[in-house]
Order: structure tokens, then C-alpha cells, then sequence
């Protein structure tokens, strides 16, 4: 897998976003980072109806009194111990 410096990412924008549409792994290097270029679609940018009405169920729940709350570290990880 290449990984691009900045210049050469900069140098090659076109073919680094037409790699990212063919789904081929597109890593940029900076300094001592390595950050990668990756194509999403609209439906991972959206709220689906699905989505949106899990959402309105938590509001409700947590309007009600319907929650856990957790307050240090050891008790959001007995928490997530019990789900």
C-alpha cells in the first residue's frame, strides 16, 4: 500500500480522488501522521426515517427520567459491563 507525502497528494489530487472512487485505500503522510482519502456516500451523511425515530425515542426516554447516568469512569464501565 503507497502512502503519498503531502506534495505528492497535493501534486496528484485528481488521481488520488478517482483511486478513492474505485475504492483503492489512499494514505497522505504528514509529519509523523498518517490520514487516509476515502469516498462516502450520501446515505452515510443522512438521517434515515429509521434513524430519526430512535432518535425521538431516546429524546422521549430521557424527557421521562428513562436513562442511566454515569458519573466516573467505573460506573460508565459496570454500565457497559451489564449491556
Amino acid at each position: 500500500m503507497e502512502t503519498l507525502s503531502v506534495r505528492d497528494y497535493r501534486n496528484n489530487l485528481a488521481a488520488s480522488f478517482d483511486r478513492a472512487d474505485k475504492g483503492e485505500p489512499v494514505l497522505i503522510r504528514r509529519r509523523n501522521q498518517i490520514y487516509t482519502l476515502t469516498n462516502i456516500g450520501k446515505e452515510d451523511l443522512m438521517i434515515t426515517p429509521e434513524l430519526q425515530a430512535r432518535i425521538e425515542e431516546a429524546r422521549k426516554n430521557y424527557r421521562e427520567g428513562r436513562y442511566e447516568s454515569c458519573r466516573t469512569k467505573e460506573e460508565l464501565e459496570s454500565f457497559l459491563d451489564s449491556i
